[in-house]
């Protein structure tokens, strides 16, 4: 028996029975996510009778169905809560043209996420059609009644020699069936068969009919292949992103020495980290900073030698500058941190240790760690750390979280009325002796 669809959570423990289900990989399904973990290490795990699934989120697909996979947005995963909050994070953080979705991430959430993709394709291939198909002279040959173009002599007094009544032209045809036209039609044909919305098998309708003199593409991703974008074409790209993301999920090419895991995954770590880096770049702007991202210019320590050599790199995630000069640093975390029976928020061990070693490699004193907020933290207090220092400076994390629920990803600071919360109060120079 086949399913539409499984819907699961970001490190969840799918169950595996012999022939799945609508909450149960099948053995063969299992097995093709145990394959995509080989050339994507940590995304599953196999358990006894299950998968563990890891922190990527997006689609895959199993061969028959789609398998979703969704952010834990709360205490209690609900789908609508983690579509929501994935979408919301993809509009701002990468390139996925989701742009014309704003108003789908409050009232489409509750429609799987394939089928939100979808209509944002047919958005993007609706936006060209409004302002026409692009059209390209192509080069014919053909017998007319009529000179049109260049007469073609050698045909005409060989082949058509006996025929005078028909003339051997070569012309140039203004035509929409071209590369561009015909990656837009094979994307609206292979998204067909996953249509499950009676909206979007209509509007599915509207658009096909308007690629009736486009040829079809037996082989699309050669079309891909060495494709460039010129003035006349630039408005195609977000539509043509569409076009290859939808063959690698729908169409996967799965020979020898292709691309192997046929989805749209996204690395919720690093997906939080853009977040957070939008977010932030908008906050130092009012406190009149100037914020870098993956700093890589600092080591922790150096070997003794002669020369002395340079060892163990750190690159924390946001550094603010003000002047030349480091005034804070902060780390984005996606993870869920404990919070201790009097309500302190309680990051793991390894963050704090990573946010000393930054302290002591830039001389800083303000430090934060940047977490995605849950329901857990509404009771939390303002957490503030003081880490062991030396030379008078006693190096400070403070705990922020980022509303992902909140269009406007609101900072929930602690303390509400510390430093890092007034970004106009904090030291315009390190805290050094």
């Amino acid at each position: 028996m086949s399913f539409p669809a499984l819907t699961a959570f970001e490190h969840e423990a799918i169950p595996v029975t012999p022939g799945g289900g609508p909450r149960a990989l099948s053995e063969n399904e299992a097995e093709q996510l145990a394959l995509i973990a080989e050339s994507l290490p940590g995304f599953c795990s196999r358990g006894y009778r299950s998968i563990k699934l890891s922190e990527h989120c997006g689609l895959l697909n199993l061969g028959g169905r789609i398998l979703e996979i969704l952010p834990k947005a709360g205490e209690h995963p609900d789908a609508a809560q983690g579509r929501g909050v994935l979408l919301r994070m993809l509009r701002v953080a990468t390139d996925l043209p989701l742009h014309r979705q704003d108003a789908a991430v409050q009232t489409d959430r509750h429609a799987p996420l394939l089928e939100i993709f979808i209509r944002a394709f047919f958005e993007e291939v609706l936006l060209l059609l409004k302002g026409g198909l692009l059209r390209r002279y192509t080069e014919r040959d053909e017998d007319l009644l009529a000179v049109r173009g260049t007469i073609q002599l050698q045909r005409q007094f060989t082949t058509l020699a006996n025929r005078t009544d028909f003339v051997a032209c070569r012309y140039d045809e203004l035509t929409p069936d071209n590369r561009w036209n015909r990656l837009l039609k094979a994307g609206l044909k292979i998204v067909r068969p996953w249509i499950r919305s009676p909206d979007l098998e209509r509007s599915w309708i509207e658009l096909f009919a308007a690629f009736e003199d486009v040829g079809d593409e037996a082989r699309p991703r050669a079309l891909l292949d060495g494709l460039r974008y010129d003035r006349q074409a630039t408005r195609y790209r977000p539509a043509i992103q569409w076009v290859e993301r939808i063959l690698n999920l729908l169409s996967p090419d799965l020979r020898s020495g292709a691309k192997p895991a046929p989805g749209l995954l996204f690395d919720m770590n690093l997906l939080f980290e853009r977040v957070v880096e939008q977010r932030m770049a908008r906050w130092a702007s009012e406190c009149g900073w100037i914020m870098e991202t993956q700093d890589t210019s600092r080591y922790l320590a150096e070997i003794i030698s002669e020369p002395k050599r340079r060892a163990y790199q750190v690159r924390p995630d946001l550094v603010f500058r003000y002047r030349g000069q480091v005034v804070a640093i902060a780390d984005a975390k996606w993870k869920r941190p404990d919070v201790s029976t009097r309500g302190f928020i309680l990051p793991a061990q390894p963050d704090l240790y990573q946010l000393h070693a930054y302290s002591a490699v830039f001389k800083c004193s303000q430090l934060a760690l940047i977490y995605p907020w849950s329901e857990r933290l509404h009771t939390s207090r303002p957490t503030v750390f003081e880490l062991p220092g030396d030379e008078g400076i006693r190096p400070r994390v403070t705990i922020i979280a980022l509303d992902l629920t909140d269009d406007q990803f609101p900072l929930r600071m602690n303390p509400a009325e510390g430093e890092w919360a007034k970004g106009r109060h904090m030291p315009v120079r390190p805290l050094v002796a």
